[in-house]
């Protein structure tokens, strides 16, 4: 392989990372909001709650997953000193904004509420699961607008 060869596979390893780590995350706060978190509210067992626990949990490594190789991405297209000052920049900086927001939720807010669905009921862990949803369909779209403004 010729060193531009390399490049390009490279570039292209990091992107699908990066998509694939949006594609977990999205598609895990939607498992949330619609089956699981409801399945613990039918009183479904214990075995639902250690779920929702192992999948909040997943959801941080595959977010923070997710943000290390945005990271990476941006190192290999417009790089960190166009990232204030542009349009392009801005919607990186939203994006980042609304990731770091939905690792605060799962651990800091929606993992507190699974836990405490039998004390206080589920519909905080309902809101919680369907805000981080809503949220990270979001970032996705502020991403995707990124490709195209870069």
């Amino acid at each position: 392989m010729k060193g531009t060869d390399v490049t390009i596979l490279l570039d292209w390893l990091v992107r699908y990372g990066h998509v694939l780590g949006a594609t977990l995350w999205v598609g895990g706060y939607a498992v949330l909001a619609f089956l699981i978190v409801p399945r613990i509210a039918q009183g479904t067992g214990e075995a639902f709650v250690h779920l929702a626990i192992a999948t909040v949990r997943m959801l941080t490594y595959t977010g923070t997953l997710t943000m290390g190789f945005g990271l990476i991405l941006i190192t290999r297209t417009n790089g960190f000193s166009n990232l204030f000052g542009s349009t392009w920049g801005s919607f990186i900086i939203a994006g980042s904004v609304i990731a770091i927001v939905l690792l605060g939720i799962g651990d800091g807010a929606l993992r507190p509420a699974i836990l405490s669905i039998g004390k206080t009921g589920d519909a905080p862990a309902r809101c919680f699961a369907l805000i981080g949803f809503v949220l990270a369909v979001l970032a996705v779209g502020v991403m995707t607008g990124a490709m195209f403004i870069g």
